[in-house]
């Protein structure tokens, strides 16, 4: 009797923390898709961007900016 309760006690532990490596898993899933979505956005800024105070300036002017 005490054998299964140890057992039982055992797969509920193992069961628990399995759960938690799942949950953990998916935020870390989310928080990668939102730094990889911030990165393109920074990339595509910087590459479409003026490049020097001329363009910027002229960007400007043609109400992009």
């Amino acid at each position: 009797m005490i054998g299964v309760l140890v057992w039982l006690v055992a797969y509920a532990t193992k069961a628990g923390r399995n759960g938690q490596s799942v949950q953990t898993s998916q935020h870390e899933a989310e928080d990668a898709e939102i730094v990889a979505g911030v990165q393109a956005n920074m990339a595509k800024a910087q590459a479409e961007g003026p490049q020097d105070k001329a363009q910027l300036l002229s960007r400007l002017d043609a109400g992009t900016g």
